[in-house]
């Protein structure tokens, strides 16, 4: 059951994310980015038609990763995700437990080709972790400074920072 949000939380949200409705909903690119993967580096497109033929033993341990990294960012900081409401409305709302929060990611069906089915709003960072397409995923951020335990997380996950 989604439960509504303290008065303080919904302000820490607004506070920390400026414009956070229109970063989610019209204009990606409000906030700057950072990409993680699985990969250390951006495939080229002989590549990427390979990951079809990846064996399932290797598309666990992908999967594990990017798992992982979620684990790790709900054990540093409360996690808000959203969702539509009527007339293009947004409400934000905690995940119950980090089983809520692993139900709603999906990852264990993640595929490379799926994306953009979560956004894991973490205010204290004023951070955004999106799902974005070919095992990679997008940390939308405002200050760098402030992102830097995610990126240690992302490390210690066993996923890779991307050059921009």
């Amino acid at each position: 059951m989604i439960r509504k949000l303290a008065d303080h939380e919904l302000f820490s949200i607004k506070k920390n994310l400026p414009q956070v409705k229109n970063q989610l909903y019209k204009d990606r690119e409000l906030y700057h980015k950072i990409c993680i993967s699985i990969f250390d580096k951006w495939l080229d497109k002989d590549e990427c038609e390979k990951i079809y033929e990846t064996n399932p033993t290797i598309l666990a341990d992908w999967r594990g990763k990017l798992e992982n990294v979620i684990n790790e960012f709900y054990k540093l900081t409360p996690i808000y995700l959203w969702r539509h409401k009527n007339n293009y409305r947004i409400i934000f709302y905690k995940p119950n437990d980090l089983q809520h929060l692993q139900n709603k990611c999906n990852i264990k069906s993640q595929t490379w080709s799926s994306g953009h089915r979560y956004d894991l709003l973490m205010p204290e960072y004023s951070a955004i972790y999106s799902e974005e397409f070919d095992w990679t995923n997008i940390i939308w951020y405002i200050d760098f400074k402030k992102i830097e335990p995610l990126l240690d997380a992302v490390k210690k996950s066993g996923l890779y920072i991307l050059p921009q």
